[in-house]
This record gives structure tokens, sequence and C-alpha cells, in this order.
């Protein structure tokens, strides 16, 4: 959306010699406050074509979780892909970022928890995902930047 040149508002002032106030007619604009420019409101995208986003993990026996920080001991992780479509990207130049936000039960930059003990609420069980576009990569849970093809259609391919 374009704004055209909007004066937003004006500062008046008026001055006498000697006494008095000043009358109605001496007031004379000082500064004029106006803006102007593009706005562009927020690309609305259908991720999953509005389906949740769900990874099954399968059955985890307890006893697999052995090493602090690794995956269970026989796991394979599992691969799944997130689709989106933005629609028309020209207006904004193309310039479109995905970012994934934890909103509860960040350990850190990269552990997202996904279960505490129930004796002492302390975390014990974390997800970790990754981008495999263009190289395995940790993303974060906070902030985490996912890429998007230029063209506002696409697939990230993930693992988690």
């Amino acid at each position: 959306m374009t704004i055209p040149k909007t004066d937003i508002a004006v500062i008046k002032g008026a001055w006498v010699d000697g006494m008095g106030s000043p009358s109605t007619g001496d007031f004379h604009d000082l500064v004029k406050l106006s803006i102007q420019g593009n706005l562009t409101a927020p690309q609305s995208c259908k991720i999953n074509q509005g389906d949740v986003i769900k990874v099954n993990f399968g059955f985890i026996n307890g006893q697999k979780f052995t090493t602090r920080n690794a995956m269970p001991d026989g796991f394979t992780p599992v691969d799944f892909d997130i689709t989106y479509d933005c629609g028309d990207t020209s207006k904004i130049k193309n310039s479109l970022q995905m970012r994934i936000d934890g909103t509860t039960g960040v350990v850190d930059q990269y552990n997202l928890v996904a279960r505490r003990r129930s004796s002492d609420n302390v975390p014990d069980v974390g997800i970790r995902i990754e981008n495999l576009g263009g190289g395995v990569a940790n993303i974060p849970f906070q902030n985490g930047i996912l890429p998007v093809d230029p063209s506002g259609h696409g697939t990230v391919n993930m693992r988690a």
C-alpha cells in the first residue's frame, strides 16, 4: 500500500511586540510533520495446507535413553517436510522468512522439552530438529530461521 505525503501535525507559533497575547491571525506554521511511503503487510502463508505438523516417533522404550544429549540407543531420526504457500511475493521483493519459536520448555537453543520427570519436574527428554537442505544444520527453537524459496512456494526438508 502506498501512503501519499500526508500532513499529520502542524506546530504554529505567534509573537507580538510588547505586552499582550497574539491575535488568531498572527499564528503561522512553524513546523509541518508529514509521512509518506510504502507499507507491506505481513504475507499470509499457508503452512502444511493448514494442517498441524505432526511427527510420529513411534514407541521408544525408556531404557533406550542412556546418554545425555544423545538420541536413544538404536533410534532412527524421523524425516518430515514442511510445505508452504505464500501466494504472490512480488510486492514484498521476495523477502520472506519462516521462523520456529518454541513457546514452552526450551532448555537451550537447540533442545525443546518433550517430557519432564514427574518426581521433580526436571526436563529429561528433549527434541532437536535439523534442516536437511544445503547441509544438515540444527535449527534453534528460539528465532530459528528456516530457508524460504523466493517464489513463496516450496518445501523445507526436516529431521527430528
